[in-house]
């Protein structure tokens, strides 16, 4: 299974905050949670077939169709019990626990506050923010 965790709805709600010149309040990583999403890219079949027990019909149509899943909505589908072997479920558990995703998290984090304290100065806040395509 190939994946890409996604940006873009956080790149539309910065966009919209500098537009409406109000951020929501975000004050620790996890907070990104609700604007990112998460893009199979290749094998969505097999894992839909691996988590069946946590897929529903609408992220199941998601998966399939290469579309984005919202990041809270993927993070379910590794849910189990401790006991429970799932090598899919360590796998993206020790991939949201690593070091790396939190510093990308914290980088994207501190570049909503830039945004948001440059909204005095509304010149100067795209030039500070490169987010990237994904």
């Amino acid at each position: 299974m190939s994946l890409k965790v996604s940006t873009i709805a956080l790149q539309k709600l910065i966009a919209s905050a500098i537009h409406k010149r109000k951020f929501p309040e975000l004050r620790c990583t996890t907070d990104l949670y609700d604007y990112l999403s998460v893009v199979v890219c290749g094998g969505a079949e097999g894992l839909i077939e691996r988590r069946q027990r946590w897929i529903d019909q609408p992220i199941k149509a998601e998966l399939l169709a290469g579309q984005p899943v919202s990041f809270r909505s993927f993070c379910n589908l590794f849910w189990r019990n401790l006991d429970e072997d799932d090598p899919d479920g360590d796998e993206w558990q020790k991939m949201i626990a690593s070091d790396q995703f939190y510093f990308q998290l914290t980088i994207l984090l501190n570049k909503l506050r830039i945004a948001e304290r440059s909204l005095k100065n509304p010149k100067s806040v795209l030039s500070e923010l490169s987010l990237g395509s994904a």
